[in-house]
C-alpha cells in the first residue's frame, strides 16, 4: 500500500513575499472601509433624535420640545422636524451646542487644565479599543472638547476612526516627531476627525520605533528622561482640550511608560472572565514594580486623580460572570465603576463596521436592545464626568492655596 504525501507544498516566504502580503491586506481593508461608508470612504457624523437629546440633558422629550419653541430666544438649537411623525432631529454639533446650555454638565473651570485619561490593559480581547474611542466621543457628548490620541502601534483607533493606518497616516502624523525631538508640542499633530468637537493624533506601525528610540537615546544620554518625552509635549493640548483620551500599547512599552507618567486618570476595560482577572493582578504589579523602580532611581513621582476599573464585555446571567465579578469586586472595591458595559451584538456589529455605538444614529433591530447598549456606555460617561469635575476643583484649589501662599510671603 503506498501512502501518499497529503503535505501541502512548502512554499519559500522571504521579505519580498511578506510585503506583497501586507500590501494585498492593506489594500482590502481600505476596499471594505470605502465599501463599508458608502457613499463616502470618510466616516461621518451621525445625527441625534430629539429622545437622545433628552437623555443626554437629563430631561423629558417634552421639555425638550417646550426648550425648542424658546430657541432662537435662548440660543438654543432648534433643529429639523423629520418625518410623519414631525419628530426632531441635530446634527451631532447642534446636539453638543444644546448640551453645553441646558444640560446638567458643567463646563471646564477657569484656570484648570485639561485631564488626560489613559484607556489601558495589557491583555487582547477586554474592549480597549472600543471603549477608548466610545468615551471620547462619549465626552464630547457631555459638551466637552476631546482629543482622541492613539498611541498603539496597531492603530485599532485610528482604524475605528475611519483611517486605513499605513497608507493614509504618515510617521509626522503620529507622535514619533514629540519622540524623536522634531517638534516640542504634541498639538502639532492633531488634525480634526469626522466627530464634532473630537480631534485625533493618529497611529500607525511607525510607532514601533519608539522603542529602539528611547532605550538607546537613554543609554546614551544618562541625563535623558524618556518617561517625560509625551508630558512636556502635552501644555498646548492641555490648554486646548477639556479631556484627552489615550488608547495605550498594549505592553509596558518605553512609549506606554511616557504614556502613564502624563496621564490623570485611568480607565481600565476588565471582562469578568477567569484570565482577564488573573491578567490584571500582573497588570497592577508590573504597574508597581514601575513606578517603585523609576521613584528608586530617579526620585519620580507619580499620583493619580482617579483609576476606575470598568466590567466590559459582561454577559448577564452568567453564572461564571457573576462569579469572577465577585473576584473582581473584593480585589478592586475602591477602584470599580458602578456602571458596566454588557456585551452586545450590535456593539460587535457596529465594531465591524468601522462604527462604535455612538456612531448609531438609528438601529434596525430592538430598540430595547439599543437602549441597554447605549445606556451602558452612558452609565461609564456619568462616572468619568463626576471624576472630571472633581480633578478640576481640585486645581482650582490647589492654585487658590498657590496665590494665597504669595500673597502672605
Amino acid at each position: 500500500m503506498v501512502i501518499k504525501d497529503l503535505s501541502p507544498p512548502r512554499i519559500k516566504i522571504g521579505v519580498s513575499e511578506l510585503n506583497a502580503i501586507a500590501d494585498r491586506a492593506e489594500g482590502t481593508l481600505a476596499k471594505l472601509r470605502d465599501d463599508l461608508l458608502e457613499p463616502w470612504p470618510r466616516k461621518q457624523a451621525p445625527t441625534v433624535t430629539g429622545a437622545r437629546l433628552a437623555k443626554l440633558c437629563k430631561l423629558e422629550r417634552a421639555q425638550i420640545n417646550y426648550l425648542c419653541t424658546r430657541g432662537h430666544r435662548e440660543g438654543l438649537p432648534v433643529g429639523t422636524m423629520k418625518g410623519a411623525s414631525r419628530n426632531r432631529e441635530f446634527t451631532l454639533a447642534e446636539a453638543q451646542q444644546f448640551v453645553r446650555l441646558a444640560g446638567p454638565y458643567d463646563p471646564r473651570p477657569k484656570g484648570a487644565k485639561g485631564i488626560v485619561i489613559s484607556v489601558g490593559n495589557f491583555k487582547g480581547g477586554v474592549g480597549k479599543t472600543t471603549n477608548a474611542v466610545a468615551l471620547a466621543q462619549g465626552l464630547t457628548l457631555h459638551g466637552h472638547k476631546v482629543l482622541l490620541i492613539d498611541l498603539d502601534p496597531q492603530a485599532s483607533s485610528t482604524t475605528l476612526m475611519g483611517y486605513v493606518p499605513t497608507p493614509e497616516v504618515t510617521e509626522e502624523m503620529t507622535v514619533m516627531p514629540v519622540v524623536y525631538g522634531e517638534h516640542s508640542d504634541l498639538a502639532d499633530m492633531a488634525i480634526p476627525s469626522y466627530w464634532d468637537g473630537l480631534d485625533i493624533i493618529p497611529s500607525s506601525s511607525a510607532l514601533f520605533g519608539a522603542d529602539y528610540y528611547l532605550p538607546n537615546k537613554q543609554a546614551s544620554e544618562p541625563d535623558y528622561e524618556f518617561w517625560k518625552v509625551l508630558d512636556s509635549a502635552m501644555d498646548t493640548i492641555r490648554e486646548r482640550y477639556d479631556v484627552v483620551v489615550i488608547d495605550t500599547p498594549p505592553t509596558l512599552s518605553y512609549l506606554a511608560i511616557g504614556c502613564f507618567m502624563a496621564t490623570d486618570g485611568m480607565v481600565i476595560p476588565l471582562p469578568p472572565e477567569t484570565l482577564d482577572y488573573a491578567s490584571s493582578t500582573q497588570f497592577f504589579r508590573q504597574f508597581a514594580e514601575l513606578f517603585r523602580s523609576l521613584s528608586d532611581g530617579r526620585s519620580v513621582e507619580k499620583n493619580f486623580a482617579f483609576i476606575k476599573v470598568v466590567l466590559s464585555k459582561v454577559k448577564p446571567g452568567v453564572s461564571t460572570t457573576d462569579v469572577v465579578k465577585s473576584w473582581i469586586q473584593q480585589t478592586y472595591a475602591e477602584l470599580l465603576a458602578r456602571s458596566e458595559v454588557l456585551e452586545s451584538d450590535l456593539v460587535k456589529n457596529a465594531t465591524a463596521e468601522f462604527k462604535t455605538v455612538y456612531d448609531l444614529s438609528k438601529y434596525d433591530g430592538s430598540t430595547a436592545t439599543y437602549n441597554r447598549a447605549i445606556e451602558s456606555f452612558d452609565g461609564v460617561i456619568d462616572e468619568l464626568e463626576a471624576e472630571l469635575q472633581h480633578a478640576w476643583r481640585l486645581q482650582v484649589e490647589a492654585q487658590g492655596s498657590e496665590v494665597a501662599d504669595v500673597q502672605q510671603a
